[in-house]
């Protein structure tokens, strides 16, 4: 009997195309675009239309270097933060649809762009008025459909990873019938994931900016709102204080608010795991998958709780074999 040590080819190869999907074809559909975009900036008319009604008319005008503006920060500036949040990871191993689901969707987004802010500068190349501008369903339609045939070839030209869940190791500490005992740990997001955040609230601020500007109100205001809802998020998630005692488990935030308990009466046992953010969750902060729920600010190490109804929660921390141990001892004692 013979045993294959040969390298698994499809993982060589996820962190290569991911780069490829999610990077340099984008790029080049910006790029491809930018040309096109400055070569006909000349013959718009000025103020150019920036933002169109329901109706499909024009209802917003403003500068023409709006569109080579968005162009830049929408179609590069959110496939590189795709690619700074989740390509390190690749390179370190770590897989999932997660990964795939993203690369493929900053390669659908750039064509989407491309396309769509391509086409409402074409369609006002030569007028003397922009209130003449064309409807601009038409063009954004075509940027749907390419966008979305972008997306699945993006899909399809990435190899198929799964990441199994981790099994839990399973441990007790040796308390005295009395003895009392506390773990207490802090968790935060890592600075990678921090800096993706704030990167992505710039962003937000950065669009919505840009869009007050070009005269777009109800699309601006709707940025705005995003902008504010994401720094809030980020604010109340970045870091959780956690405690184990004879109540159960409790995560804190940081700022006092959200506050997340699991009794010891709900706890049927803990355990220590390896957390995967991206391959397991889809990501950093509080999080929902199939069965679970996480307050997973990193990679690496956390606690694992299996409740009553058969539902998981966990948490990612230092120590965490520490923090396991004792909730599995005190859910043994009461039970």
């Amino acid at each position: 009997m013979t045993t294959d040590h040969r390298p698994d080819r499809n993982a060589d190869r996820a962190a290569g195309r991911f780069a490829l999907v999610a990077v340099l074809l984008p790029a080049l559909s910006i790029i491809a675009a930018l040309v096109i975009q400055l070569a006909a900036l000349p013959s718009l008319p000025d103020p150019a239309a920036t933002h169109w009604g329901a109706s499909g008319g024009p209802d917003g005008f403003g500068p023409s270097w709006i569109f080579p503006l968005l162009t830049v920060l929408l179609g590069l500036g959110v496939p590189a933060l795709i690619a700074a949040a989740l390509l390190p990871g690749l390179r370190r191993g770590e897989r999932g649809p997660t990964y795939r689901f993203m690369g493929a969707f900053a390669l659908g987004l750039a064509v989407f762009l491309a396309v769509g802010l391509t086409g409402a500068v074409l369609m006002q190349a030569g007028l003397a008025d922009a209130a003449d501008a064309p409807a601009v369903w038409p063009a954004l339609l075509l940027a749907a459909g390419l966008g979305a045939l972008a997306g699945i070839a993006g899909w399809f030209l990435q190899p198929h990873q799964e990441w199994p869940l981790p099994r839990g190791t399973l441990s007790t500490l040796d308390l005295a019938p009395g003895e009392r005992a506390v773990w207490l740990s802090t968790t935060s997001l890592s600075l990678g994931a921090a800096a993706g955040i704030g990167l992505a609230v710039v962003a937000l601020v950065g669009t919505a900016v840009v869009v007050w500007l070009s005269g777009g109100v109800l699309v601006a205001v709707v940025v705005t709102l995003a902008a504010a809802l994401v720094a809030g998020l980020a604010a109340t998630t970045i870091a959780f204080h956690l405690r184990v005692d004879d109540a159960g488990l409790t995560a804190r935030s940081a700022l006092g608010w959200p506050v997340f308990r699991v009794p010891l009466t709900d706890i049927a046992s803990a355990s220590a795991v390896q957390v995967n953010p991206m391959g397991e969750f889809g990501g950093w902060g509080l999080r929902f998958a199939p069965g679970r729920f996480g307050i997973v600010l990193r990679a690496g190490e956390g606690v694992e709780i299996l409740r009553a109804n058969g539902k998981r929660v966990v948490v990612t921390a230092d120590d965490a074999t520490t923090g396991a141990a004792l909730l599995q001892t005190l859910a043994s004692q009461r039970a």
